[in-house]
């Protein structure tokens, strides 16, 4: 025996053991309880139950013994009592069985309860847990932001475990939602924004809870601004990115006065300019001058650079830009720089295609352009060919507004107004009014210019519909003196020493400007302008006035020659032969003739108010003016239509009827 057991592996001697130990696994015990209804679980009802603090709590035993003699209550403080002589009134009986209603639940509720009916020789006991929760009677919560257009958005509407709940959005029906109070939307717009209605189901609460919730839909925008530190002397302007899932790639700012801008990067200074904010990847952009000078207090346009995700792809947006003013009083600025400025005219041809333009030193929210009748007129984008009008400019947000029609009538001429209404400012709107005169290819900027003898004046034509290179120009005085000229004739290169190309325009942008040195009689009257436009085949015209200014004529102005004394006389007499046709012509012979006396007479100068005395003649006389051979002072009058004579004064006429 001994042998075979030596002889026996260690493996053999293991799995004896495996077996054995399988077998006392797989082996069943009588197990003997005393009261085995203790043992028993689920009898308490409801097993887990939820209250709100002053609310009530409702639990019973679901089995009861037969013949129950009592029905013992357990608190989660460990104090028995029997439901049918409660401690206070707080406790009642529930119920026909064994059961417990528990008024104006408090925090000190919580746990577990235990119910037991007892009767002669059994018992049964059952638990309850209790969860208090506080008493949520107004909710106050933030408003809800989401992006406009962000898709499937999710909308939290509150962070409690509700049963459910009953959504109204604005201007929609109401939606019962089971569980969490949770709306997805498939797309979010400011058709969802407002005031949202909840009514919430809470457990542990009868009544619902209503709750309102505020939701806003906040369109991508740049937030703009400055920032002024007068203590450390330096000027922050800044330029952020809102409600975005874009990444800023690079921040610029340029003075809109100057063509140089600047590369603001993070960490990097010029010693006066440098990066502002919270860095790219908090959107925000934005540029500290130290010791500002008074030309930075200007106006800035700042352009931020953005790349997403598109997909898979991580691509490059179009930058973003705005207009930050750095002026405490731009609006009083504005207002006097409007009110000192002349209105501008430009040019448009009939059954052309025109645009209106204005600017403004702040960004926009719109725009809109008043019709000289009244009409308004509100641009858009262009989205199709047969649009009438649409939007022109690079942007509101750059304080550009523009609106381009098809096609130009006559009765589009006259005063245009241009409103404006800033961004981030309220009340009045901004203003511009823009004189739209409907004319041919080429139109005289000034059609009446007043001048002055022996100064310098010019006659301005440019062509309609925006700058039109010109073939040629050319000008006809008033004297018939036809002038061919371009941009190359300077002062110094003057024809005939006084005629020359204005400074500073130029025929490839539609110029044709003749200046004229020292203006003299021959130029008054009438000048015409004609060129030829490099797209056209026939040639365009216009005509503007030259007249004497004598208001502003001045003590250096040159005297009236000769010849021009004799023409004005000439021209006065002619004058008189006219009117005097006229009359004659008119009257006939009803007009007296008058005889004037063959002496001299005698007219004291200083006293003589008017060399000539109107006298009046009855309609239904005829009259006859005498002279008296005797020059007395004394001599009768006699009114026309009178008998009385009148005492005649020395600087009278005799007249008798």
């Amino acid at each position: 025996m001994r042998l075979c057991l030596q002889e026996m592996s260690l493996n053999h001697i293991f799995l004896i053991f495996l077996i054995t130990g399988v077998q006392n696994v797989l082996s069943t015990f009588d197990v003997e309880l005393k009261e085995p209804v203790k043992m028993q679980q689920g009898l308490g009802w409801p097993h887990q139950l939820t209250v709100v603090e002053g609310h009530e709590a409702l639990m019973k035993l679901t089995t009861l013994v037969p013949n129950q003699r009592s029905c013992l209550v357990t608190t989660p403080l460990g104090k028995s009592f029997d439901v049918a002589s409660p401690p206070s009134n707080r406790y009642e009986l529930w119920g026909t069985g064994c059961g417990l209603r528990v008024r104006r639940v408090q925090t000190s509720d919580y746990g577990r309860w235990r119910l037991t009916s007892s009767a002669e020789n059994s018992s049964m006991t059952g638990w309850i847990e209790v969860y208090v929760e506080g008493d949520t009677r107004t909710l106050e919560a933030p408003p809800i932001s989401l992006m406009d257009g962000q898709l499937h958005a999710g909308v939290d509407l509150t962070s409690l475990d509700s049963e459910y709940c009953v959504v109204a959005q604005p201007f929609s029906q109401s939606v019962l939602i089971p569980g969490h109070c949770q709306v997805v939307l498939d797309k979010a717009t400011r058709a969802v924004q407002g005031n949202w209605d909840i009514l919430m189901g809470l457990p542990g609460r009868v009544n619902e809870l209503q709750l309102d919730r505020r939701v806003i839909v906040e369109a991508e925008r740049l937030d703009v601004g400055f920032i002024h530190d007068s203590d450390a002397n330096k000027l922050h302007l800044y330029c952020n990115i809102l409600h975005t899932n874009k990444n800023i790639t690079f921040c610029r700012f340029q003075k809109t006065t100057e063509a140089l801008g600047y590369n603001i990067m993070e960490g990097l200074s010029d010693g006066v300019h440098s990066y502002y904010g919270n860095g790219f990847v908090a959107k925000q952009c934005g540029m500290t001058i130290e010791s500002p000078k008074a030309e930075d207090f200007s106006t800035w346009r700042c352009s931020v650079g953005s790349q997403q995700w598109v997909g898979d792809k991580l691509e490059k947006q179009l930058p973003m830009q705005a207009l930050i003013n750095v002026q405490s009083v731009t609006k009083m600025k504005r207002e006097l720089r409007q009110s000192e400025q002349e209105n501008r005219t430009i040019f448009v041809q009939e059954d052309r295609s025109f645009t209106i333009t204005c600017t403004a030193d702040i960004s926009l929210s719109y725009c809109w352009f008043l019709h000289p009748n009244g009409t308004q007129f509100s641009p858009t984008p262009l989205q199709s060919d047969d649009q009438l009008f649409w939007y022109m400019g690079e942007s509101l947000q750059t304080g550009d507004c523009g609106i381009t029609f098809t096609h130009a009538h006559e009765s589009d001429a006259g005063n245009w107004v241009c409103h404006m209404g800033g961004r981030d400012q309220l009340g009045v709107e901004l203003s511009e009014t823009i004189e739209v005169r409907v004319t041919g290819p080429l139109a005289a900027i000034k059609k009446e210019i007043d001048v002055v003898l022996g100064e310098n004046t010019t006659i301005d034509c440019h062509t309609a519909n925006g700058n039109r290179p010109l073939d040629y120009c050319r000008f006809l005085s008033p004297n018939f003196v036809g002038i061919n000229l371009d941009d190359s004739i300077t002062e110094d290169k003057a024809i005939i020493g006084k005629y020359y190309f204005t400074p500073g325009k130029f025929m490839n942008h539609g110029d044709c400007s003749l200046t004229i040195f020292g203006v003299q009689d021959e130029d008054i009257g009438v000048w015409t302008c004609a060129a030829l436009i490099n797209t056209d085949v026939l040639e365009s015209s216009d005509t503007a006035t030259l007249f004497i200014d004598l208001q502003h004529a001045g003590a250096n102005a040159k005297p009236l020659t000769t010849a021009s004394i004799i023409g004005m006389v000439a021209g006065i007499a002619f004058l008189f032969v006219v009117l005097g046709g006229v009359i004659w012509y008119r009257y006939g012979k009803s007009i007296p003739r008058i005889h004037w006396p063959r002496r001299n007479i005698n007219i004291e100068s200083n006293r003589l108010g008017n060399p000539y005395d109107f006298v009046s003649y009855s309609t239904s006389q005829r009259t006859s003016v005498k002279s008296n051979d005797s020059t007395d002072s004394g001599s009768d009058i006699v009114e026309a239509g009178t008998s009385q004579p009148k005492e005649a004064t020395n600087n009278q006429i005799a007249v008798t009827t």
